[in-house]
């Protein structure tokens, strides 16, 4: 009884024990990280380089992580290297294919580049200057549109300075594909004016004739109550003839009332058509456009 009491005794004790004694064993068992300044100092230049898109000399400061004792076969130092290799030969196809005017190509090759790195820095400004340069090139051919679209492209990948030059290019050609309308106050104030004036005149000389007609039957009637056709007065007759010369002189005149009267018809007809229907646009005289260089705008006038 006395040994079966001992072994329980025994085995509890092992129980409390032996957990944390095999959890501080498995501490120790872990390594340490290792650490060589070294080592980071160069790993720190190539990450540094790397996110710039300066990949030769990433590689190179990932060459020296290996140089360091205890890093000859270091995990990230060898893949940094093999990506900063082929990080190099993609710009080197870049530059071909722009030496070449392979457009398209460059767009391409520069989008493996980001895939690749997607912080490069010198990636991001060649895709913001190729976009920009297109944009240029279609605006001087005068696809504003295009060119729009093109410089906004380029404002996704430009610096922010670059960014706001890119932006004042966009607001510009906005102004620019915005009718602009011929002012036709002055059309429309012309041909009131010319109704008006044109109307007034024909009713003034249709006015005269008028009167002058009336005051020559008045006279006549009053000379000549009976309708004889004889005045014996010469007084009154020179009254008479005075009256009648007025008259037909009036009615010489009707002629020009009748032009008048059309005038009047044709400019009230023009104002009508000038408020009814709006002019078709013209493009504005002042303009700005990109300079042939890649920063900066030019200014033109067209006549």
């Amino acid at each position: 009884m006395r040994n079966v009491l001992h072994h329980i005794i025994l085995i509890l004790l092992l129980v409390m024990v032996w957990p944390p004694t095999v959890s501080a064993l498995a501490r120790t068992a872990t390594p340490a990280p290792v650490i060589d300044e070294e080592y980071d100092r160069y790993k720190k230049k190539g990450d540094d380089f790397f996110r710039e898109g300066k990949y030769l000399e990433a590689r190179w400061q990932y060459e020296n992580c290996l140089e360091v004792p205890g890093f000859e076969n270091d995990p990230y130092a060898l893949k940094q290297i093999e990506t900063s290799a082929a990080g190099l030969a993609l710009r080197q196809q870049v530059d071909e294919a722009m030496s070449q005017g392979k457009s398209q190509q460059v767009v391409d090759l520069l989008y493996q580049l980001l895939n690749l790195n997607p912080e490069d820095a010198i990636t991001k400004n060649q895709f913001s200057d190729h976009y920009e340069r297109e944009g240029n090139r279609l605006f001087n051919q005068g696809k504003l549109r295009d060119a729009r679209n093109n410089y906004t492209t380029a404002i996704e990948f430009a610096s922010a300075n670059k960014a706001e030059l890119l932006r004042e290019q966009v607001r510009n050609i906005d102004q620019l594909l915005l009718p602009v309308y011929p002012k036709q106050t002055g059309l429309k104030a012309a041909a009131g004016s010319v109704a008006i004036g044109s109307m007034v005149t024909a009713l003034v000389l249709h006015a005269n004739y008028r009167s002058k007609l009336r005051a020559l039957n008045q006279i006549g009637q009053s000379l000549d109550p009976n309708g004889t056709g004889i005045i014996d007065s010469p007084i009154e007759y020179r009254e008479y003839d005075n009256a009648y010369a007025a008259a037909n002189a009036a009615k010489k005149k009707q002629g020009l009332f009748t032009v008048f009267l059309g005038v009047a018809a044709v400019a009230t007809a023009a104002e009508v058509y000038l408020f009814l229907h709006k002019p078709k646009p013209r493009p504005p005289a002042l303009s700005w456009q990109p300079s042939s260089d890649s920063w900066g705008l030019a200014i033109r006038y067209s006549f």
